[in-house]
């Protein structure tokens, strides 16, 4: 089921599914996911969207997909305290921005962190509302270390949406392997961090030698189970 790996790799590397925040540089690709970011809350006040961000959001065009505007528990995921619920506000957004009809529009599965209660009433919410669109984003596991909530997660998510394309967010590799079966689509910028022991990439010729080899890694875990995956992935290759 899996198809397609998510990223915005180093300079000077070609890759065909870009993943890019809406203040990053596009770069040629085959399709591209752009988010609105959420790093950002972590220093706004309030810790919501500003009304500039949202209105290039609004204004934004892409031939690929663009993720409606979210926000993950501030407080579960980055222990900072937040005056308001993270589903609510996220609902709030979807309201107010998701238009089912425009098939560029990725709607995002939010709930509070590691929570299965509330990821799967905030399913229960969206089908309400929207039915089992076309395509969703699984956004409660990312940076979740719970491996098995995580892929318990993906399960229902997969139950629940059956011919749903699915793409989860900053997806673990051990969760990956486990749950390549659940999505079709993920993203990570993981590959940046050391494979054994060692030291984060710090410099732009480890960024690429740590780039390929978290694709090799893909492959090596997809080959025995999807032969096209070796093409999809490796087609662009290196220069």
């Amino acid at each position: 089921m899996f198809e397609r790996f998510y990223t915005y790799p180093p300079h000077g590397c070609e890759h065909p599914w870009i993943l890019r925040n809406i203040k990053q540089k596009p770069i040629d690709c085959v399709h591209e996911i752009v988010d609105i970011g959420i790093y950002d809350l972590l220093k706004t006040e309030g810790h919501k969207h500003t009304e500039e961000k949202l209105n290039l959001w609004s204004k934004l065009n892409t031939d690929g997909w663009k993720v409606v505007p979210d926000c993950p528990d501030i407080k579960g995921e980055f222990n900072q305290h937040v005056g308001f619920d993270n589903v609510e506000y996220s609902q709030e957004l979807l309201l107010k921005y998701f238009d089912p009809r425009d098939d560029s529009q990725l709607p995002v599965i939010q709930s509070n962190y590691e929570d299965l209660r509330s990821f799967k009433d905030y399913i229960k919410w969206f089908k309400c509302n929207y039915g089992e669109h076309n395509k969703i984003a699984i956004g409660s596991i990312c940076k979740s270390d719970n491996n098995k909530k995580a892929i318990k997660m993906l399960k229902i998510a997969r139950r629940e949406f059956n011919n749903s394309w699915i793409h989860a967010f900053g997806l673990r590799f051990k969760q990956f392997i486990k749950a390549r079966h659940l999505i079709n689509s993920f993203d990570s910028t993981s590959w940046t961090f050391p494979r054994t022991q060692g030291h984060s990439c710090k410099n732009q010729e480890e960024r690429i030698e740590y780039f390929y080899d978290y694709i090799k890694r893909i492959n090596e875990v997809m080959t025995p189970y999807n032969q096209n995956q070796l093409k999809l992935v490796m087609c662009y290759g290196r220069r």
